[in-house]
């Protein structure tokens, strides 16, 4: 870089040529003149999604009114539903706007790749996907329980589903415990009443 050079401001590079054009215009005081752009839809694409949907509309409102669209499917709502919870207990948000990796390269071999990060500093995409994971079985399970199980007729069967699924849902929250314990050092225990111990 040259010494003479003058650096951006780094906020300036969200609008590129608006902040290019304003830039110059601030140090050399020429006009860059007007910045012209192509509209993001042509009028051809909007007339063909105008027709495409002129000649859709009678069939989705036939379907509607008789109540056989993906919206009228329980499938569809249940599948929402859990996305929605899984997105939200794995931090997916925040490596959508933070721009997290999902792994990287470890810095003592650069051939191995790190899917857990320890400290409190960074989270990697994989970390809060494994994390979601464990935390949608548990939902799961906690569903299932209350909503399947509840069917079942027979008791031993019952027993069994039910066993299986607490035995799981203590193996998930174990490693979700054992992770946050690893990765921020902070030691999670119980607070027995004195009775107890």
């Amino acid at each position: 870089m040259k010494a003479d050079s003058i650096a951006m401001e780094a906020s300036d590079f969200s609008r590129l040529a608006d902040s290019m054009g304003d830039f110059i215009n601030a140090r050399t005081e020429f006009s860059v003149g007007p910045i012209h752009r192509l509209p993001l839809i042509s009028k051809k694409m909007i007339m063909f999604v105008v027709v495409v949907i002129l000649i859709w509309a009678p069939y989705f409102l036939k379907k509607l009114i008789s109540g056989k669209t993906v919206l009228h499917n329980r499938s569809t709502w249940m599948t929402g539903a859990i996305s929605i919870y899984f997105f939200s207990v794995s931090g997916a948000m925040f490596n959508i706007i933070r721009k997290m990796p999902m792994v990287m390269a470890d810095r003592q071999n650069p051939a191995k790749m790190v899917f857990f990060y320890q400290g409190s500093g960074m989270q990697l995409g994989a970390e809060g996907f494994s994390i979601g994971f464990l935390y949608t079985i548990v939902g799961l399970l906690l569903a299932f329980v209350t909503h399947a199980l509840v069917m079942v007729k027979n008791g031993n069967v019952q027993r069994l589903l039910m066993m299986f699924s607490m035995f799981v849902s203590f193996w998930a929250v174990k490693k979700v415990v054992f992770l946050d314990n690893w990765k921020t050092g902070y030691a999670i225990h119980g607070y027995w009443p004195t009775s107890w111990r």
